[in-house]
């Protein structure tokens, strides 16, 4: 049969509950059985390399591994980025290891004295805007860098990928700290960026690869939270490795830690990318289960054992080159669902936000007369955050998204990740007003106000960047990897776009102004959180679309089926329904999610 429709229009995903033949919106799945039993959704094979069958401590293990590496990459960049002043300095001809024994804001520099950014750019070196792309400039690259980094995964697998971008990662690290001049420094800062990429898609990815839906908020929220260790250890004690040793020392040392992390990442981090079936994804009985088991015996004597090639080889799955293609356009029509564009807004003004606020929160410090070594106050409120960010981002998470599904008679529902996105969105709205209050009022040294806006402004964006994550994976669960692209791309572009240029714009407006734009473009886009929430459900019928099952006596019937999943072509038993073929006038704003649709095309 000729296809009328290409992939992003089929539709994904089918509810297995009591085998019913009701029509199933993509993303819906059916988390727990008639008698509360937790189903394993996405369903494993009897295969034991199928990643989702590796025991408990191997999955988390390589989670921890992945998280190690990610809160190492975002925490240099947030060291880095607190470290702006540091390079005015060195740019402008002066040893920043003066600070230790003087304070800047003592320097009398007229009227400049009391407004720290204006402080820095009076010092006669490069223009201030140009120095902060040391921090800003990773930014636009990491989103550049998912673009690449996402569809080679589904083209060549996910390992080979993870650790090319780690080698990235640590190489541009130790070229910024032997870097002879600016230019030099911000070449090797896109680097390190583009190696970093990996932080913000591909990990994601690879966590859905081997974790069940209810336990994803949990194991991404890592990722953020791990951060503290190294703030702890790095950043609280930069002023003392610079006064002491150099700033350089700093990306030596990251860098250096990044070794070992991509050591760890070669041992603990097996491939995960895997083929699934829509009927497995979405936790059907695809294989025969016996009385009272969740998930299917594994079969070694069909299957063989998981071997050395599948613990620690690199090019160990079939290439998918087609497929990897289309992956490209695909993450180009996501960017226009209603919730991804939603998502994309919203992620975007908290990225603007933090990188702004880290860029000038070492400035406000210095401007605030305190000393040198206190520098590291700067990024101490996000050593606070980082637990709360794994407690409101994965365990309370969970914790509501799994009570929402047993009180909806079993079934989850993705937009049950945003009823945890209310505290997390008052936070980064509050945030920002708090700390630019503290940077207009630096005279009356208003240290707390920096503070807690900064860990308001942290928390917030780390916890809805993991919430949204995985609201988008269950979302839209068989191109997990273009809709990660489309939202971690997008929003770290537009967050440089609105960010990189914040000193002059602080320059220009002052403190206050400027942060209002960041803390009311959020809340512009926060207040339509009851919306998705409401029409969340049928924005993915309209985008996506819906199935009806199609079942033998016990099990579906297998056919070959050549669509796009994270990097595989698909095999399953599910007639696709397109809404625009129902003969029916198709109003996704009155769609219930109840009533049965008539019967479509079968693909």
């Amino acid at each position: 049969m000729k296809k009328s429709r290409d992939s992003m229009d089929e539709v994904l995903v089918a509810r297995d509950g009591a085998r019913s033949s009701e029509a199933q919106v993509v993303g819906t799945t059916q988390l727990f059985s008639s008698g509360g039993v937790l189903r394993c959704v996405p369903m494993p094979t009897p295969n034991p390399k199928d990643p989702m069958n590796l025991p408990e401590w191997r999955k988390w293990a390589a989670i921890a591994t992945l998280s190690f590496f990610g809160a190492l990459a975002l925490s240099a960049e947030a060291i880095v980025g607190a470290l702006v002043p540091i390079f005015v300095l060195e740019y402008a001809g002066i040893d920043p290891k003066i600070l230790g024994s003087i304070d800047i804001s003592s320097l009398n520099l007229g009227s400049a004295k009391m407004d720290p950014i204006k402080l820095l750019s009076t010092l006669g070196g490069p223009p201030i805007s140009k120095v902060e792309l040391i921090s800003t400039l990773p930014i636009l690259v990491n989103g550049v860098a998912s673009y690449i980094l996402v569809p080679l995964s589904i083209g060549i697998g996910r390992r080979p990928v993870l650790l090319f971008s780690g080698i990235l990662a640590w190489t541009g690290g130790l070229w910024a700290g032997m870097s002879t001049s600016l230019n030099s420094h911000l070449a090797a800062r896109v680097f390190q960026g583009f190696g970093v990429g990996a932080v913000e898609a591909l990990i994601p990815l690879i966590i859905q690869d081997m974790m069940f839906i209810n336990q994803r908020n949990t194991a991404i929220s890592l990722i953020g939270a791990g951060q503290g260790l190294f703030i702890v250890s790095i950043g609280l004690t930069s002023p003392l490795i610079i006064t002491r040793l150099s700033w350089r020392w700093i990306y030596y040392l990251t860098g250096g830690v990044g070794v070992l992390a991509w050591f760890m990442i070669i041992f603990l981090v097996p491939e995960t990318r895997w083929v699934r079936t829509p009927d497995e994804l979405a936790g059907k009985e695809v294989y025969r289960l016996r009385p009272g088991e969740t998930r299917p015996r594994l079969d070694y004597a069909k299957y063989g054992y998981r071997d050395n090639k599948t613990e620690f080889g690199v090019f160990n799955v079939k290439t998918e080159w087609k497929l990897a293609g289309r992956s490209v356009n695909e993450t180009i029509r996501a960017t226009f669902f209603p919730n991804v564009l939603w998502v994309i807004a919203l992620n975007s003004a908290f990225v603007a936000a933090i990188s702004a606020a880290t860029q000038n929160g070492a400035a406000i410090i210095l401007g605030l007369g305190l000393k040198f070594d206190q520098l590291g106050f700067v990024v101490l409120p996000i050593v606070v955050a980082t637990p709360f960010v794994w407690l409101f981002g994965g365990f309370f998470a969970d914790k509501i998204s799994n009570l929402h599904a047993r009180r909806n008679g079993g079934r989850r529902e993705p937009e049950s990740h945003l009823i945890s996105l209310v505290f997390p969105l008052a936070a980064g709205i509050v945030g920002p007003m708090l700390f630019a209050y503290a940077g207009q009022n630096a005279d009356q040294k208003p240290l707390i106000f920096l503070l807690v806006g900064f860990f308001l402004v942290g928390f917030g964006g780390l916890t809805m960047n993991t919430l949204v994550s995985v609201y988008l994976i269950e979302s839209y669960p068989n191109f997990a990897g273009p809709v990660l692209v489309t939202m971690s791309s997008f929003r770290l572009i537009a967050g440089f776009l609105l960010s990189f240029k914040a000193a002059d714009w602080i320059l220009a407006m002052g403190f206050i102004r400027t942060f209002l734009i960041y803390s009311g473009t959020m809340a512009g886009f926060a207040v339509m959180l009851p919306f998705v929430y409401k029409y969340g459900k049928r924005m993915r019928m309209w985008s996506a679309g819906q199935l009806e099952e199609s079942f033998g006596e016990d099990r579906p019937k297998e056919k070959e089926m050549d669509m796009y999943d994270d990097g595989a072509s698909q095999r399953g038993s599910t007639q696709f329904v397109d809404p625009r073929s129902i003969s029916r006038p198709y109003d996704p704003m009155r769609y219930d999610g109840a009533q049965p649709i008539p019967q479509g095309r079968a693909f």
